[in-house]
């Protein structure tokens, strides 16, 4: 009988102990090949801006999700190790040889990781192709990309089970080093006690170092550089270790404080039970702070999801259906052709309305960091090309009356425009006359705000900003201007059916598309005055936008990209389809990894404290006194860890939307109460999990 023959007798008898390894194994392969299989698909591929930043997000998610997954596998790895440990030492201590063992050892690793990750890998096709579908049948209105596996997609996929198998063989070599046998049979009975006791001090001054930690990292930095001008960096992120170590000591005061108090019969009742958390405390701490870490991890992934919604559903604040703007200098469609187009797709053009605005060179103050993060304030005679308009225009375009005194302005903001360090309103100062070779000075009266006049990608401030100015200042700044420097504001509103409406809008933006002048094929932060400033290098980075005529996707870095919002919900969703793939698998893997810790380590009460409860049991105790023991060793695991995870992911995630603009609005509350209703659900599958932890350990002490 040879040793591959009595290891697989074993497996046979120990399925439990190899369906746990096998299982995580092509789960995740399942995560990770069905993630790499749809992001290398003709439909993700396809609707990713060229070189954009959602490229880069979708891979930068990736390799957080591809190291979740590698950690997840080594932290089972080594648990089914120990496990085998027994086994291993037994056979050494029969006179096995340590290089046979090992090799028979990889083998049996070997051939469980090749089938685990070939079912891995069909089953992530498989999901792949669904989701695919399903993302493309959603977006089909607006979006014509198709789903498809792509050979890239399978090389990818097969790499990283390629390279899982590489960790877990040196994961397996590693644990073949030790030679001494009776340490290896009596791995699982290893104990790690906690080697002191701490005051209430200790938990203090671990509340303290938590949310100073968070404090220095996350606001310290906002408040110097708004007070002294400073940026400290990236190193403030250093900060964050010292609320880990805050956390680690709020779990070490739980785990090893217990003092006896106003009630010492609640402490003497409970002697058993300290004693027992304390006799295994660093082990135990380390799995809670790993389950803290993680849920908040996974949490904090999830929760860009509704703080995507709560910053992108402003469609319903738009005055207008559509909006855009062109240079008098292209070729795009007149009323009349707009009109015709809507007939075409049985939809009716209502409120259609054109207004005037001028691209002129004025003043402004740039805002940077120098090389020491120092800011720096630096105003330029031509800061700008800036958009503006008249008091009248505005007027006919919006409805809103402003009585406007000659030299003075106001400044067109939406919803989502505020003063930060970086822009300021009001820092316009002045606007460049071409036919007089002048400056003329203008002082900033207030803001207006008209949502579907915010066209530009900083929200209509610095030097994307938008002014309205008297009529005679207009007419001043406009004589002599040639087309390239008139603008036209087109807004109107559609009436019919969803479909005819996306019909109708993919269309129109296939046309504006194509009849844009050469002014007009700029990306969004491209600047004329700073062009002016820098040169050629600066023109050929910031010109020849990315825009597909076919696909609306494509123009998301395009400067003059025409804003459709019965599109939107439709782009949004193909956004959201994308970032709930990528964010969910980040959280899926945490969540799961949290599952995995729990269980194993409720499995381990049961191994390492067999004898305790046997002794106990010897000594009187009753089958209920043990059955509640077991729960609070087991409840300690699950409790602490999601109330810290969930509850630091809140406050972490409350301080950072008042960072951003200090303020808290509607849709970021909203986005808070789900943040909060998923932390339920992980709550109530902490407790799911902790159910089947305990019903598993009781099988294991035979209650």
């Amino acid at each position: 009988m040879t040793l591959r023959t009595l290891w697989g007798k074993l497996r046979k008898r120990n399925k439990g102990d190899y369906r746990q390894f096998q299982f995580s194994t092509a789960f995740a392969v399942t995560l990770i090949s069905s993630f790499l299989m749809l992001v290398c698909s003709p439909l993700i591929q396809g609707a990713l801006p060229d070189g954009g930043d959602s490229a880069k997000q979708v891979w930068l998610s990736f390799g957080v999700s591809a190291i979740g997954c590698v950690v997840f596998v080594l932290y089972v790895t080594k648990l089914f190790l120990r496990y085998k440990s027994r086994e291993i030492g037994i056979f050494l201590a029969l006179g096995a040889e340590k290089h046979i063992l090992k090799r028979s050892l990889s083998a049996e690793l070997a051939g469980m990781t090749a089938v685990c990750s070939a079912a891995g890998l069909l089953i992530g096709a498989v999901l792949a192709f669904v989701t695919g579908k399903i993302m493309e049948l959603t977006v089909a209105d607006v979006y014509n990309g198709k789903f498809s596996f792509t050979l890239s997609g399978f090389l990818f996929s097969a790499l990283y089970a390629f390279i899982l198998f590489l960790f877990i063989q040196f994961q397996a070599g590693r644990a073949m080093k030790r030679t001494n046998v009776m340490e290896v049979i009596n791995e699982q009975r290893r104990q790690e006690p906690m080697k002191k006791s701490v005051s209430k001090a200790y938990l203090v001054s671990g509340i303290v170092l938590t949310l100073a930690g968070i404090f220095c990292a996350l606001i310290l930095p906002q408040i110097i550089a708004y007070t002294v001008g400073i940026f400290l960096g990236g190193w403030t992120n250093v900060f964050y270790l010292a609320a880990v170590f805050g956390v680690y000591r709020v779990l070490v005061y739980a785990v090893s404080s217990h003092q006896r108090g106003r009630n010492p019969q609640k402490y003497y009742n409970n002697l058993i039970d300290y004693g027992m958390m304390k006799f295994q405390g660093a082990s135990v701490i380390r799995n809670m702070l790993v389950i803290t870490l993680l849920l908040f991890g996974g949490l904090y992934a999830i929760s860009y999801l509704p703080m995507m919604l709560s910053t992108s559903s402003q469609e319903a604040g738009y005055e207008a259906d559509y909006s855009y703007r062109f240079l008098n200098d292209a070729d795009e469609p007149a009323e009349s052709e707009i009109s015709d187009m809507a007939a075409k797709h049985n939809v009716t053009v209502e409120n259609y309305r054109e207004g005037a605005f001028l691209r002129i060179f004025g003043g402004g103050t740039e805002r940077d960091s120098d090389d020491g993060s120092q800011l720096t304030e630096t105003y330029y005679d031509r800061y700008a090309q800036y958009d503006v308009t008249s008091a009248s225009e505005f007027e006919k375009l919006t409805g809103i009356s402003l009585d406007i005194p000659s030299g003075s302005y106001y400044q067109i903001i939406g919803s989502s425009s505020y003063e930060n360090i970086w822009y300021q309103f009001g820092d316009m100062d002045q606007l460049y006359v071409e036919s007089e070779d002048a400056y003329l000075p203008f002082d900033y009266i207030d803001t207006v705000s008209y949502e579907s006049l915010n066209i530009s990608v900083n929200s209509n401030m610095g030097d994307g900003s938008r002014f309205v100015v008297s009529d005679a200042d207009f007419d001043r700044l406009k004589t002599d201007l040639e087309d390239n420097s008139m603008e036209t504001q087109v807004l109107f509103n559609i009436e019919g059916s969803m479909a005819d409406k996306i019909a109708f809008s993919n269309e129109l933006f296939r046309t504006f598309a194509e009849g844009m002048s050469e002014g007009m094929d700029v990306l969004d932060y491209y600047n004329a005055a700073t062009a002016e400033r820098e040169g050629a290098e600066y023109t050929e980075d910031f010109t020849g936008a990315v825009v597909d005529p076919e696909n609306p996707l494509k123009a998301a870095d395009w400067q003059f990209s025409p804003l459709m919002v019965p599109i939107l919900d439709l782009q949004l969703l193909m956004e959201l389809s994308t970032r709930l793939l990528m964010f969910s698998y980040i959280f899926i893997i945490c969540i799961a990894a949290v599952g995995v810790i729990g269980y194993t380590r409720s499995q381990s009460v049961g191994l390492t404290n067999r004898q305790v409860f046997e002794d106990i049991r010897r000594l009187g105790a009753d089958r209920h006194y043990r059955l509640v023991l077991m729960r609070r060793q087991l409840r300690k695991v699950f409790v602490l860890p999601t109330i810290l995870g969930a509850g630091l992911c809140l406050l972490y995630q409350l301080l950072m939307l008042w960072n951003n603009d200090r303020q808290i609005n509607g849709a970021e509350i909203k986005s808070l109460l789900i943040i909060a209703a998923i932390a339920a659900v992980v709550g109530i599958y902490q407790y799911a999990v902790y159910r089947l932890s305990a019903g598993k350990t009781r099988k294991l002490l035979k209650l």
